[in-house]
């Protein structure tokens, strides 16, 4: 299979691309906590040490479950996939260097943990727990998962070509699949 190597994202390193990305997280945390104001009918908020420190445990344990569960997909697509976890530029982040998927693979890697995690916090609105909680670690994952949300913007950007997508540590890179005839006239 012949490739051409077509965009190179590398959130990492690109500080104007971070940057961007930073005030959509900020933009998209902002409005889901205004929605929130909007449709709560609570109305006082209590902090105490012990809950703020057991509401840090619980949104350090999402942002790992997060990159476990892209982990975990990088595995599903590719069993013998190798996969990188670490923390660069401020990110957690699961790589797999050097392994190609599909679009849509890719896009279930990418959007997978944002499905799961949501679903575990809406699950875990049956029990009687600070909602206010609950749903700023919605907000907070939500708006962290922005990058997610950018990577499937740029493969719904590509849907019409024939493209594989490689996860690093620093992004993504986007190859072209070139047919036969396409090599033979570069």
């Amino acid at each position: 299979m012949n490739l051409k190597l077509i965009d190179e994202i590398n959130i990492a390193v690109n500080r104007k691309l971070l940057i961007w990305l930073n005030v959509w997280s900020i933009v998209l945390f902002c409005l889901i906590i205004i929605g929130g104001i909007f449709m709560s009918s609570q109305g006082s908020l209590s902090i105490t040490f012990l809950g703020l420190f057991i509401f840090l445990i619980i949104l350090v344990v999402t942002f790992c479950l997060h990159e476990w569960i892209h982990g975990i997909f990088f595995k599903v697509f590719v069993p013998g996939a190798k996969v990188q976890y670490g923390f660069k530029s401020g990110m957690l982040y699961a790589a797999n260097p050097g392994t190609r998927y599909t679009k849509k693979q890719f896009t279930m890697i990418a959007i997978t943990p944002f499905v799961v995690i949501t679903f575990l916090i809406c699950l875990s609105l049956i029990f009687p727990i600070n909602r206010v909680g609950i749903y700023l670690l919605f907000a907070i994952h939500t708006s962290g998962c922005v990058g997610d949300f950018y990577y499937c913007y740029l493969l719904l950007r590509n849907k019409n070509r024939p493209i594989l997508i490689e996860d690093t540590a620093e992004g993504i890179k986007i190859y072209e699949e070139l047919k036969a005839n396409d090599t033979m006239e570069r």
